[in-house]
Parts: structure tokens; sequence; C-alpha cells
């Protein structure tokens, strides 16, 4: 994992999917799902979706996560990792995707063992 960056993007439960039809947006997946899979597409080194139990955003209230379903504003987290060219490029290129996230690069990564 040569020259990596990690980089976390924080958004809502209930984040939406901006620029889709009316029948994309019946069909199309999660803000998790869907941006998962424009990093697979991208052909990103990593991606992970991480399971937030309980948090808040922007010194707003604590949701709990406890209940079977999510509130809509329960924090979520998609981690991406590899060059840091390629992550500034992926941005770059789902900037309107991307406008209503929080984006944190969390460090550089460094390969202990292969």
């Amino acid at each position: 994992m040569k020259n990596h960056i990690t980089i976390r993007i924080y958004f809502e439960y209930g984040q939406k999917i901006k620029n889709l039809s009316f029948w994309n947006r019946l069909k199309a997946g999660d803000f998790a799902s869907e941006l998962i899979k424009k990093a697979k597409a991208f052909d990103l080194d990593q991606a992970l979706n991480f399971n937030v139990s309980k948090g808040y955003f922007e010194k707003g209230k604590i949701h709990w996560g406890i209940s079977e379903t999510r509130h809509y504003k329960h924090p979520h987290v998609v981690e991406l990792t590899d060059t840091e060219e390629k992550i500034n490029e992926f941005l770059q290129h789902q900037k309107l995707l991307l406008e209503e996230t929080k984006i944190v690069v969390v460090k550089s990564e460094i390969e202990l063992k292969k």
C-alpha cells in the first residue's frame, strides 16, 4: 500500500442521491451502497462501510441506533483507501454526489505486513 491515503466520508443515513430520475430513485440503493458501487467502478483499492451504533453530527442530538429501523439523521461512515491522486480524482468525479457530506483525510497508510 505504497503512498496510500485513507479518507472517511461522513453522512446521514437518510442522505439522498441527487440527479436521479423517478425510476432510478425507485431502484437505487441507499447512499452508502451507491457510493461503494461508484468506488468499485472507479477501481479504488478499498471501500468500507462502518456500522455506527451511536453518534451525532455537528453538536446535534445523539442518535443511539438501538431500534430495528434507523433514524434518517443517524450517522454513517464510508472509508476509502487508494493513492492520493486516485482519491482526489474520484472526489472530483463524484463532486455532485458528495456535496452534502463531510470528508476527512484520516492518515497516510503504512503497510507493516503483507
